[in-house]
Parts: C-alpha cells; sequence; structure tokens
C-alpha cells in the first residue's frame, strides 16, 4: 500500500459564539454549568474526549450531557448554535460555518492508503493529481481549520 496524506484538522470544543462560558479545555466540562453533546461510542471525537477526560482524571459521568449523542460535526454545531447545550467536540469547519466559537483540542491528520495495484490506473492517477491542484487546496482551506500544505505527498510505500 502507498499512504498519501490528504490534510490535517483541528478538533475541538465547539462553543457559543464569543464563548460566553469561557471554556478553555475539558477541565471546563466537569463543572455543573457547561453541558454538552457527545459523539457516538467508536467515533473519532468521542476518542479524542474520553482519552482527554481519562488523561485528566475526569470521570465521564461528571460531565453533563456526555450520555446524549449526536451523530456528526455538525450536528454537534448545531446543538451548540441552538443553545440546547454549551460545547461539544468536533471540527473546526463545522464552528465556523455555524459563526460559532472554537476551542483548540488536537490536530489530526487524514491519510489516504492506497493498494499499489491500483496506483497506475488513469482514474487514480487523476485523483493524485487533483490532490495536488491549488484550486482544491484553496477550497478545502475557506472551510476553515484544515491544514492542506501536505496534500498529495506520500507518507510511505510498501
Amino acid at each position: 500500500c502507498t499512504v498519501v496524506t490528504f490534510a490535517h484538522w483541528q478538533q475541538g470544543l465547539i462553543v457559543a459564539a464569543g464563548n460566553p462560558k469561557e471554556v478553555r479545555g475539558v477541565e471546563d466540562l466537569a463543572t455543573p454549568e457547561i453541558t454538552i453533546v457527545n459523539r457516538p461510542s467508536g467515533s473519532g471525537s468521542r476518542s479524542l474526549l474520553d482519552r482527554l477526560l481519562q488523561q485528566r482524571n475526569i470521570p465521564a459521568m461528571e460531565v453533563a450531557g456526555y450520555r446524549q449523542e449526536v451523530g456528526g460535526h455538525l450536528a454537534v454545531a448545531s446543538a451548540v448554535a441552538s443553545g440546547l447545550v454549551n460545547a461539544g467536540v468536533g471540527v473546526q469547519s463545522a464552528a465556523s460555518t455555524m459563526g460559532l466559537g472554537f476551542v483548540p483540542l488536537e490536530e489530526e491528520q487524514y491519510d489516504l492508503v492506497i493498494p499499489n495495484h491500483f496506483l497506475n490506473q488513469p482514474e487514480m492517477q487523476v485523483l493524485l493529481d487533483i490532490l495536488k491542484s491549488p484550486a482544491l487546496h484553496r477550497g478545502i482551506e475557506a472551510l476553515g481549520g484544515y491544514d492542506v500544505s501536505p496534500m498529495g505527498n506520500v507518507v510511505s510505500q510498501s
């Protein structure tokens, strides 16, 4: 397989515009006046939240709303925008799309893993060429929270 970088993106806490509850990190989620919406077990956002809570010795059940789940980054942003909750883990682009605040937690890298027997296929070459396209880079960067500078770079080949 050949691993090709797609993009890096920021995961963090989506909060109301202006961050009126002054959420600065996962530690603040354990305060009674902060409620969250969570992502389903097995999602990357849920794994990130669980890992950060565990690292800080914060029991998940001390986080109001921990058991309330929604299915995607925009659903988290919608719950925050509607005022139903104060925060939720998601990507910066979802917060930006809805005019919300964002507290960065971690940058993640997304790669494409391509079986080598597909590399010389014309369709795959088109995809790899598109990944180097400045127009694609500008479009993705306009979403907010993405670093596409390494997009299309081969990370490893085996």
